[in-house]
Parts: structure tokens; sequence; C-alpha cells
């Protein structure tokens, strides 16, 4: 696939939902026209009244059918506690009948209060849409990226440039983690009743679970949309980073640079997904090495050992490099975190992990625009 399109590459054949998704949102963004410049202040009002949507949707919901099971019991039907379970059972299938539709509205507005909320994000973020018929590749990639983040879609695991990121996800663990993310939306609800029903069980409070759902379910659909929300914004901010950092990676050596572009590689093998702004960034990368190469091999120990080899600065700038990649694909934890504390290790050079977040959080609120390899950049 040629670098030209990374598109392609990170979504060569979406799915009917995720085509859905990106039609829509193009939509909406074209009815737009596109910002000047990134509005901080109006994507924190954005995300806050989605996450209040999805909170007033799940008190409704919640309410709706914590309420109907305390209705059932309490009121609609005599005798209730002396009832077999079989004598129980009609009643059951109606409730759960009832609960079923009442979730699917649910879910149903829950991806469109996304969609919206993700669209808008993007919009605010300032990136350049004004083609109407065809969005530029770099714009189709965030689209598609924003699109699955809102579809709460796991990694495809298709190759991006030859990279496999499920390399370090195998057999059963593969198979599971594709089986809750498909079981996740409709396990969810009923999981939280189980935990609470458990936490609760033996004080008093177990009566009125019912009626506890509703700000339950609030708190559950507020803390789903700011995860995708904040995944929304990373993305959204990814390309004129990612811009910027080229300018500094275009100065550097082509040794450099491939190590750059190994270190992005094991990146995406230890995120377990392929980050749209990883994707962008390797693809005009490779686009600057000499024989524009359309797929790589990761050989990470024999890279290691070449990090260490290094100079102390031309070790700072590789350092830096892959610290900026960090922070363009997503929170700075987990694995991005084992990540860096490794690559540094090896470089014997100490790791700020706390100059790391502070860099997130001042890129995502506006107040740092300009990125810089220099060495005191990387020590934080």
């Amino acid at each position: 696939m040629p670098l030209e399109r990374p598109d392609k590459e990170f979504a060569p054949s979406p799915d009917l939902a995720q085509r859905w998704a990106h039609r829509y949102i193009s939509r909406l963004l074209t009815r737009k026209p596109s910002l000047s410049s990134p509005n901080p202040l109006a994507i924190r009002r954005i995300k806050r009244w989605t996450m209040v949507w999805a909170a007033v949707a799940g008190i409704i919901s919640g309410s709706l059918i914590g309420g109907g099971e305390w209705w059932m019991k309490a009121i609609a039907i005599d005798g209730w506690s002396d009832m077999s379970l079989g004598e129980q059972m009609p009643y059951w299938i109606a409730y759960y009948a009832a609960a079923g539709v009442i979730t699917a509205f649910e879910i149903g507005f829950l991806y469109w209060n996304s969609l919206r909320g993700v669209t808008q994000i993007v919009h605010l973020a300032g990136l350049e849409y004004s083609q109407r018929d065809a969005f530029a590749p770099s714009m189709q990639l965030t689209v598609h990226g924003i699109a699955r983040i809102a579809l709460e879609y796991p990694s495809s695991g298709n190759t991006i440039y030859g990279i496999n990121p499920h390399a370090y996800l195998h057999g059963w663990k593969l198979t599971v983690k594709a089986l809750l993310y498909r079981l996740k939306i409709s396990l969810s609800s009923f999981l939280l009743r189980v935990v609470m029903r458990r936490l609760l069980g033996r004080l008093a409070l177990r009566g009125f679970i019912p009626i506890l759902m509703g700000p339950l379910y609030a708190i559950w659909n507020a803390w789903i949309a700011a995860r995708v929300l904040h995944q929304a914004h990373l993305v959204a901010y990814g390309p004129p980073r990612i811009n910027a950092l080229m300018e500094e990676l275009n100065e550097l050596p082509l040794a450099q640079r491939q190590l750059v572009v190994q270190g992005i590689g094991e990146l995406m093998m230890r995120n377990r997904h392929p980050h749209p702004n990883l994707v962008l960034l390797l693809s005009q990368l490779l686009a600057t090495l000499p024989d524009k190469p359309q797929s790589i091999d990761i050989d990470w120990p024999e890279t290691l050992r070449q990090y260490a080899n290094l100079e102390q600065q031309e070790r700072a700038e590789v350092l830096e490099s892959l610290t900026q990649a960090v922070i363009l694909s997503g929170p700075f934890k987990g694995a991005k975190r084992d990540f860096l504390r490794e690559v540094h290790a090896h470089c014997q050079t100490p790791l700020h992990e706390q100059s790391v977040v502070v860099q997130q959080q001042r890129w995502l609120s506006g107040e740092e625009t300009s990125v810089s390899l220099a060495p005191c950049a990387a020590a934080g």
C-alpha cells in the first residue's frame, strides 16, 4: 500500500458499521467550515455536555429498568416473595423483554451521542477538511480512527506497514480479547448489577438496588463517554503535532530516523493497537527513507543495542522522538510507560515520567504547540 494512503493501511476493509460511521462523521464535518486554529475551551464544553447526555441516558434507562423491577415485585404482583421460580418466570420474561428494548434504545442513543461528540472535537481541533467529495488521506485516517473509537471497536489486527499489532497477543488471549469487546456493551450493565448485589448482599440497602440503577448507569455511561472523548481528542490533535515533529525528524541523520522507525513499530506491538497517530507518523517517516519501504521488520533486541551505543546528543534526540510518539498514542500508562522505561534504562538515561504526563496535558489543553528534539526537552 502506498505510503501516501495511511488511511488504507489503517482500515483496508472496514465493515458496514465503520463505513456508516465514517460517512456520518464526514457529512457532519462538511456542513461546517474548518477552523484556522483549535478551540480548547469549546472542546472542554463539548466533552462536558456529551458526558452529561450520556449520564442522562443512564439515569432514564436505569430508572426505568430498576423501577420496573421494583414495581413488578412490590406493587404489580401480590405475594411475589411467596411465588416459586416457575410461577415468577412469565413475569421475568416480560420484564427482561422490556429491559432489552430500553437497553437497545439507550445503546443507540449512546452511539449517536458519541459520534456527534467526537465529530465536534475534530471540527474544533482546527483540522483542514475543505474537500467536500474526498478528504485528504491524513484526514481520512483521522475520521477512520475516531469512528472506531466512537463505536468502541478493538484493533482489527491487520498488519500496518508489515507490523503485526497483535504480535505479542497470541492464542487464547487474542480470542478472549475479541470476545470481551463484542460482549462489552451487552454485559456491562448486567455485571454492574451482579457486583452491586454482591457488595450490598448483606446490607439493608439490598432492597433498594433497583432504585440505585439510575445513578449507577449514569456514572457508568459518563465514564465510558469520558474515555471515548479523551481518545478522540488525542487523535484529532495528532496531525498538526505530527507535522511539527516531522520538521524535527527530517533534520536527523538517516541512521537515527531508522532507529525511530523501529521504536514506533515496537510501540505499536506493545500497545496491541495501531493508534491512528502512530500510523500517520510512521507513514511520513518511512517516506523520508531513501527506498521508501512499504513494510519493515522489527528487530527490537538489536535496536536496543544500537540505542545504547549512540552518542549522547543522538541518544537524547532518539529518546525524545520516542517520547513524542508515546505522547501521541494515548495516556501515559501501562505498555506505553513500560516501553519508555525500557528504552531509557538501556540508554542509561533517567526517565522523567511526570514530565511526559505534563507535556501531554499541556498539548491537549492548547498551552503547548511546538515540538523540539533538543536534549533539554528529553531531560524534562
